[in-house]
């Protein structure tokens, strides 16, 4: 031990510094640990029609999917939006990209509901009241 000492010595490192640098270490490695531990859940597209749900799509991946015939949902930066709709009003197509938990798009004709699923739930609010 006493030849480390000399050795760090030599090059100009104090007892203090390693102590700062140990805590330095101590410290990077704890912070390291929280973010590998609070790493976000990934986010779903949850198709149901008619109540069920017929799949689960990840918003990581850009894709395009055709729910029935007339119904084809696109995925595409993390957003999942409407593309195609046989219904008369189109108001799921209107609706436009969802992003956030817990948003959704339906199309009442065809009894289709798309929802965001996973992630962090957000508590940003749309209106606020007294």
């Amino acid at each position: 031990m006493s030849r480390l000492r000399q050795k760090l010595r030599s090059l100009g490192i104090k007892r203090g510094d390693m102590i700062v640098v140990s805590v330095l270490l101590l410290l990077s490695a704890m912070i390291g640990i929280l973010f590998a531990v609070n790493q976000p859940e990934p986010k779903y597209a949850s198709v149901r029609v008619d109540g069920m749900e017929i799949t689960r799509l990840p918003l990581d991946q850009d894709c395009i999917y055709r729910i029935t015939d007339g119904n084809t949902i696109q995925i595409s930066g993390g957003a999942v939006r409407m593309i195609d709709a046989e219904c008369p009003d189109k108001i799921c197509v209107k609706t436009g990209a969802v992003s956030r938990s817990g948003q959704s798009i339906v199309c009442a004709p065809h009894k289709i509901v798309v929802t965001v699923t996973g992630g962090k739930a957000t508590s940003d609010y749309d209106v606020k009241t007294n």
